[in-house]
């Protein structure tokens, strides 16, 4: 059967098509995104020209390093630290005040805790949500907040109250909310849409050879046969 014939071409080319499209991986890759981690500096009682330094650290080498690591902010002030992700996963990093050389200030030591999931969004690009912890506490908070205090005879002329918990914040290139409270259903997943893509191509490939092989040989047959 002159089938035969054309089944290691068809081969060939389905193997050479399908390492063109292997190697064609990066022209599906995620578009970079950038992550903001808000954070607040509270009022200093009894001194008005008080400046928080902030630093962020990535808590595992998975964790791209942050646009900068350092975060200078007056009192009564909220500012961000900024990540650029360009893939699904799960990213740690930690936030704490850099303490100061002012003996009459007493600096907040407090750290937190905060993992940012990157996910595939419906549109197919990364979105991104995030939890935050104080260090030390399972539980969610509300905002991330420092606050320090002037020192006046060893005792703290502060009287407002902090707020210790952190935010839970939710944010998506697309503007669309996304729910970290089900962090189950999370994806974290590599390239599942370029899989997809190159997955379907391969077939549309193989049934167009394969049809076209299968005609061929039908024609020949019957013009044999004549």
């Amino acid at each position: 059967m002159k089938l035969k014939k054309f089944l290691i071409p068809a081969l060939v080319c389905l193997l050479s098509l399908f390492a063109i499209l292997s190697g064609t991986q990066t022209a599906f890759a995620y578009e970079t995104i950038r992550v903001n981690i808000p954070v607040n500096c509270l009022t200093v009682y009894g001194n008005d020209t008080h400046t928080y330094e902030l630093k962020i650290e990535t808590e595992n080498e998975s964790s791209p390093e942050p646009v900068s690591d350092i975060l200078t902010m007056t009192e009564e002030s909220t500012g961000a630290f900024e990540i650029d992700l360009s893939e699904p996963g799960t990213y740690h990093y930690s936030i704490y005040e850099v303490t100061g050389s002012d003996a009459n200030i007493r600096y907040d030591s407090s750290r937190y805790n905060i993992v940012v999931y990157a996910e595939n969004s419906e549109n197919g690009g990364l979105g991104y949500s995030m939890t935050a912890y104080r260090a030390g506490s399972d539980s969610k908070a509300d905002r991330i907040a420092f606050q320090d205090m002037v020192l006046s005879d060893n005792k703290t002329t502060s009287t407002a109250t902090m707020t210790t918990a952190v935010t839970t914040m939710t944010t998506a290139v697309t503007t669309k909310e996304y729910d970290t409270l089900n962090i189950n259903s999370i994806l974290t997943g590599d390239s599942f849409p370029a899989h997809a893509i190159r997955l379907v191509m391969l077939i549309s490939a193989m049934t167009a050879i394969f049809a076209f092989l299968f005609k061929r040989n039908q024609s020949e047959e019957e013009e044999k046969n004549e």
